[in-house]
C-alpha cells in the first residue's frame, strides 16, 4: 500500500503502522534512524497520532524529530 510521509510517496506493508512508514521513509532518504524513537507524528490535519497508529492506503502523515 501506499501512503505520504512529509509529502513523499512510500510504500508500506498492508497493516503497517505510523512507525513502520515512518522508518520506511527515513531508510529512503538515508536519514538517521537513532532518533526514530523521538519522534512526534502528525495526520494530514496537524493532530498527534501515536506510533502505533494504523495507516491506511493513501493516508498522509507528516513528522518531526
Amino acid at each position: 500500500m501506499t501512503v505520504t510521509v512529509n509529502k513523499e510517496e512510500v510504500r508500506i506493508f498492508k497493516g503497517a503502522t505510523a512507525k513502520h512508514a515512518v522508518l520506511r521513509y527515513i531508510l529512503m532518504t538515508k536519514g538517521d534512524v537513532s532518533k526514530l524513537d523521538s519522534i512526534k507524528i502528525y495526520d494530514s490535519k496537524g493532530h498527534l497520532i501515536g506510533d502505533d497508529a494504523p495507516l491506511r492506503e493513501g493516508q498522509a502523515i507528516t513528522f518531526c524529530i
